[in-house]
């Protein structure tokens, strides 16, 4: 508006009869450049209209990108949320899974604890932690005593029908010279026939008890040694837990 005005005025002074060339110069020229000052400015304001523009205009695309990273963070942290989610129910099923199996072992053992038995491990396999028979070179004859301890068994076995045990026959080092057994083998099964022989007279039932033999190649003792052979005649007794439960839990586990 005040560039307006001015240029008014320049106008109807150069319109006055009573102004002088000079001054009519003068005012021109006045004029003209407040004209280029004009121009100047409108090309200033275009100049920062095309600016603000562009400024917008990538104010919006870095807008639209910021919303398709933090779509994007959002999907990933849905992703995430979910996976771990399932690990977590997963290790749950895992547990629940483990649970069942070690109950259903720890049940296989309880019910020989529970009778009054007790057990212990051996080379991976686990025996009742009595006192073994034991026998005189090249014999499958008991003594009174191991008679007596193998009825104190049969009446715990046998108030337990459930229970199962194998008696699992040794034998030292010697060879066999003449008698009735072939080998080592055969006199460490004859060992613990007797034994399996013995509990069932004493009230066991036979289902509850069977026999195995080991020959001399389980020594717990020093075949070097008179003490150690000793030892190593021997009938011993491992438990057999009932294993379907077992093993129908880890099959569908």
């Amino acid at each position: 508006m005040r560039f307006s005005f001015i240029i008014l005025c320049v106008f109807a002074l150069a319109t006055s009869s009573c102004v002088s060339k000079k001054k009519f110069l003068e005012l021109e020229g006045v004029r003209d450049g407040l004209l280029r000052d004009i121009e100047e400015k409108k090309d200033n304001i275009k100049s920062l209209e095309e600016e603000k523009e562009n400024l917008i205009a990538t104010y919006e695309e870095e807008k639209t990108k910021l919303n398709g990273t933090i779509s994007g963070l959002k999907n990933d942290v849905s992703t995430a949320e979910a996976a771990t989610e399932a690990a977590k129910k997963a290790t749950e099923a895992v547990e629940a899974k483990v649970t069942s199996l070690n109950s259903t072992i720890d049940g296989a053992f309880t019910a020989y604890e529970s009778s009054g038995l007790s057990l212990r491990e051996e080379n991976d396999i686990i025996y009742l932690d009595v006192a073994p028979v034991l026998f005189k070179s090249g014999s499958i004859r008991m003594t009174s005593d191991d008679k007596s301890v193998l009825d104190s068994l049969a009446t715990m076995l046998a108030a337990n029908p459930n229970l199962e045990v194998t008696a699992e026959g040794h034998a030292d080092d010697d060879g066999i010279l003449g008698g009735n057994y072939r080998d080592n083998w055969d006199l460490s099964y004859r060992r613990a026939d007797a034994v399996v022989r013995q509990l069932v007279k004493a009230g066991v039932s036979p289902s509850q008890i069977g026999s195995s033999a080991r020959g001399e190649y389980k020594p717990v003792g020093d075949n070097e040694t008179e003490e150690g052979q000793a030892l190593n005649r021997r009938v011993v007794f491992r438990i057999a837990p009932k294993m379907g439960d077992i093993y129908n839990t880890s099959k569908s586990n």
